[in-house]
């Protein structure tokens, strides 16, 4: 028991020392400045009071009301869970496509022998689009060639057999890119060859049918010719 009493009284004597009068005079002159500050806001409320008295019809009360009053800065609205904030997605400008080269295809490396499942794909697609054995007939004709002008050439086997430019002609490859003036084409030799479309004449087979694509007709994106409604027109021979 008298080794507990010992610790009690050294604990007593630790927390329950007399504060130091350092201590308690600087605790003195704090509660003086906190209390000169109520008194000066007190001050504050009194001025604005008799200074807002001859410029508002309002009483006295009603100015001391609005004074007590909170005043927000900011009204912050409380968002719904339930909707989600959207987020646009940036795309990529034409101008920085180009920069970029993504619609450039390089002149080696692609192989005219990987594109064999390409072109079977395309001659399949084909088959079931033009129905050949129903649309060939005389009276079928017309929706054929709307069919023919609206279809996808990647993976064509195209063959160029008249042109303008003596060089091109004879150029046979399958299609791997498409634009609004030209047929980019690998040949056999696995190089990419570029045939523009204007005064041109191709020529492509499927099963026992050979068709003919005339390029000046041609010369629109793929995209916009897939929902555009062709008209018949001449065509001047080359």
């Amino acid at each position: 028991m008298a080794k507990k009493a010992s610790r009690k009284e050294l604990a007593e004597s630790i927390f329950y020392e007399p504060l130091p009068v350092d201590a308690r005079i600087t605790l003195e002159q704090q509660s003086h400045i906190l209390g000169s500050t109520t008194k000066n806001l007190n001050k504050d409320e009194n001025f604005l009071i008799e200074y807002m008295k001859p410029k508002t019809v309002a009483d006295t009360e009603e100015l001391t009301a609005q004074f007590k009053k909170n005043f927000p800065l900011k009204n912050n609205k409380t968002l719904k869970d339930n909707k989600s904030k959207r987020t646009k997605k940036k795309l990529l400008t034409s101008i920085e496509k180009r920069k970029l080269g993504l619609h450039k295809l390089p002149k080696t490396g692609i192989k005219y022998a990987s594109l064999a499942p390409l072109h079977q794909l395309w001659v399949e697609y084909m088959e079931n689009n033009l129905n050949l054995e129903i649309s060939a007939t005389g009276a079928n004709k017309d929706g054929l060639y709307q069919k023919i002008a609206k279809a996808d050439y990647h993976g064509c086997l195209l063959m160029v057999t008249r042109s303008k430019c003596p060089s091109y002609i004879g150029a046979k490859g399958i299609v791997v890119q498409e634009t609004k003036n030209t047929f980019q084409i690998i040949c056999e030799e696995d190089k990419l060859k570029i045939i523009p479309k204007r005064d041109s004449v191709f020529t492509f087979n499927i099963s026992r049918w050979t068709f003919t694509l005339f390029g000046n007709h041609m010369n629109i994106r793929p995209s916009e010719r897939a929902s555009r409604k062709f008209k018949s027109r001449p065509t001047i021979d080359l």
